[in-house]
């Protein structure tokens, strides 16, 4: 390095100074004349953008010196210096890379934002009605998946989730919820003593299924005498009460036919809503004709069996 001793800052440190480029031009004028200087001064510059070769920091300078004489016949030196800096080619390649990363990186961050899932926090809805909870769940961008299941809470309130509260997912996603249907069990309603109509209608209401068969009774007829399973038994909803109906006593008179054919007794018997047991034995009266009947006369339920002793003759 050399001090520039044709500055006016004596501390100036210059690069280099180029003397071949230097352009001198001479005008003799009789009184005056001017010289003019052009010069390149290169020199170091200070580290700009990205490591990557040294930048050479560039200064032309443009000095005018204009000598007079004097009418005492001294010599009048007047000079003007003009310098203008500008920054080598290395450098300016350094800021168009440094500039093209930048708007590299701003692209990248940019894309990476843009195709980010949004993400919310699943909220709790536990215990809940189920109106509620999908209200909120909707309130958070989340779909409710409503599953409805037997539970001992109480009906239409949730009473499980999936995900759990808390949890972390992208907005659109569907949220498990449960929701009770009421007990899995119902206690089984009264039905005897009510007519068969009232009976059923209210063992349907409780969700049972109902199943009727009539019976013979000393209970009005119409009327349920019996049921299974019995009344205030805790029983899976759907299932099958079946209730015994009675279609009264049935007891009918046992009609005498004996001295009748078989075939006349028979008929006889049927009528009454009896069946025939029929029994041949050997017997002096005449063959095929009823000589006993067991029991005589009296009531029996209907569909009950009278024996009758048939003659097979000798």
């Amino acid at each position: 390095m050399a001090r520039d001793d044709r500055t006016d800052d004596p501390d100036r440190v210059l690069g280099e100074w180029v003397e071949p480029e230097e352009q001198t031009t001479i005008r003799p004028i009789e009184e005056e004349r001017t010289i003019e200087r052009t010069a390149v001064e290169r020199g170091p510059a200070p580290p700009v953008g990205p490591p990557g070769g040294p930048d050479v920091e560039e200064a032309v300078v443009r000095e005018s010196e204009t000598i007079r004489r004097r009418d005492d016949g001294t010599i009048e030196r007047d000079t003007v210096r003009h310098e203008e800096r500008r920054r080598s080619p290395t450098e300016r390649i350094g800021l168009a890379l440094a500039v093209l990363l930048l708007l590299l990186a701003a692209a990248g961050a940019a894309y990476w934002y843009f195709t980010q899932e949004q993400t919310t926090e699943v909220p709790s809805v536990q215990g809940l009605p189920v109106d509620r909870a999908v209200s909120e769940l909707q309130d958070e961008e989340l779909e409710a998946d409503i599953v409805t299941e037997p539970n001992d809470a109480e009906e239409g309130t949730v009473f499980a989730q999936s995900p759990d509260a808390g949890t972390e997912v992208d907005e659109g996603s569907s949220v498990r919820i449960n929701v009770s249907g009421g007990p899995d069990s119902t206690p089984v309603p009264n039905a005897v003593g009510r007519g068969e109509a009232e009976a059923r209608d209210a063992l349907v209401a409780a969700g049972f299924q109902v199943e009727t068969k009539e019976v013979f009774s000393e209970r009005e007829p119409g009327l349920v005498v019996s049921q299974e399973p019995a009344a205030g038994a805790d029983v899976a909803n759907g299932e099958t009460v079946t209730i015994s109906v009675s279609k009264g006593t049935g007891l009918v008179e046992v009609p005498n036919v004996v001295g009748l054919s078989r075939g006349e007794a028979e008929a006889e018997l049927s009528s009454a809503k009896l069946e025939a047991n029929v029994v041949e034995v050997p017997s002096d009266q005449p063959e095929g004709g009823v000589v006993a009947q067991n029991p005589v006369g009296g009531q029996l339920r209907q569909g009950s069996a009278v024996r009758l002793n048939v003659s097979a003759g000798r």
